[in-house]
């Protein structure tokens, strides 16, 4: 069905809110734009699947869906779904399903395709020949908008079958605890003034000259909105760093920073006035310097230690290690365990938060504690083994 009247949208809204689940995927162009053009709207319910026209409707009614405990939202891979559906109706989405996530944790692996899934549990082969479509033409053919629905319509079987298999292993409190972290991730609102902390190398920069930088990735960031063009077709990183570095005052200086000199006239007009603001600042305006991280050997032992038992617990759950921990959750866990720190004081350690915790944070517990041993066995996978002191160094625990 296609919805391209308010009325119509909003009538489908009520009706979804009278529903325990809606699948959801999106249609967008992102190339050459500064964020991207949401082109079509892909709802389905269990008898009703609908392609929404956003160009020509107000989406702002799903708010309503998508902050409704009562509605599970179903997606694959949402997270940008879910970032552009913040964008476009404010909402913050609660109780969301993700399948790409939920299949991680049934030994699918960390990203299995949409494709994949549907085949598995719906026994469709799934056509990719519209993959490439303009969705912001029309009108759509009808063969495009049978492809768009089918994003939707076959995730139920999907999330059918996985719901079933979780519940099955007792993984499905895992299951939507991550999707509610990712979920939570996806629809953050990036602090204003912050982005100049996501460009690499800035240890070697001044407070000064982060001041600079700080400034210039705001100029940036409402130069490429107002002229709808991607961040970094405005300036990318490395020049940024660079004019923060060498702190040029003509157009000349500026033109010698490798990669600026084909900026527009316009642009380094903009960009030297950024640069004096900047430099006007007080020092109590300026970024704090950001820190080196010096080389810690016992630091990095210890996370890579942890590391492989992460990697142990994961293998005994079928699990991917990075869905349990990343290498900074983990050097985040070893400063924690090396500071001395007590156990009442683990707030933003992801490993002792949630279903981390269930899974592998209360091991790690145990073998900070001295309640657990790794040891190493050749015949075990991974060659290591978890055992508890009064065991017999064949009974596991992982």
């Amino acid at each position: 069905m296609w919805i391209d009247t308010d009325r119509a949208f909003q009538d489908f809204c009520q009706q979804a809110l009278a529903h325990p689940e809606l699948t959801i995927d999106l249609e967008f162009q992102g190339e050459g734009r500064y964020a991207p053009l949401v082109c079509l709207v892909q709802l389905g319910l269990r008898q009703a699947f609908v392609a929404v026209d956003p160009f020509r409707v107000n989406i702002a009614p799903l708010e309503a869906v998508l902050t409704s405990p009562r509605v599970r939202k179903i997606f694959h891979a949402g997270g940008q779904d879910l970032a552009l559906l913040r964008r476009e109706t404010g909402a913050v989405p609660v109780n969301v399903f993700d399948t790409q996530i939920a299949a991680a944790f049934l030994g699918y692996g960390e990203a299995i395709g949409y494709a994949a899934l549907a085949q598995r549990f719906a026994k469709v082969s799934l056509s990719k020949k519209h993959q490439f479509t303009d969705w912001t033409r029309r009108p759509l053919l009808p063969e495009q908008l049978e492809y768009a629905l089918n994003d939707v319509r076959y995730l139920f079987p999907v999330y059918d079958g996985l719901l079933q298999q979780l519940e099955r292993h007792g993984r499905l409190d895992w299951a939507l605890d991550a999707c509610a972290d990712a979920a939570a991730q996806a629809v953050r609102v990036r602090e204003a003034g912050q982005e100049y902390l996501k460009i690499g190398k800035l240890a070697s920069l001044s407070r000064r000259e982060l001041a600079v930088l700080r400034e210039l990735c705001q100029w940036r960031e409402m130069a490429a909105r107002s002229r709808n063009r991607p961040v970094g077709a405005i300036l990318n990183d490395d020049v940024a760093r660079q004019i923060a570095y060498m702190l040029p005052k003509s157009e000349a200086a500026l033109r010698q920073v490798r990669g600026a000199n084909n900026l527009s006239r316009e642009l380094v007009a903009e960009i030297l006035d950024v640069i004096q603001q900047a430099l006007a600042l007080p020092e109590s305006e300026w970024p704090e310097a950001v820190a080196v991280r010096e080389h810690d050997p016992a630091l990095d032992g210890l996370a890579t230690l942890l590391g492989a038992v992460v990697r142990l617990r994961a293998g005994a759950l079928d699990l991917s290690p990075s869905l349990l921990a990343t290498r900074d959750d983990l050097l985040k866990f070893a400063g924690w365990v090396l500071q001395g720190s007590p156990p009442d004081e683990a707030e933003g350690l992801p490993l002792l938060q949630g279903w981390r915790r269930t899974v592998a944070g209360e091991l790690l517990l145990d073998l900070v504690a001295g309640k657990a041993l790794l040891e190493i066995a050749p015949t075990a996978p991974g060659a290591l083994r978890i055992v508890t002191p009064d065991a017999s160094s064949s009974e596991r625990k992982a």
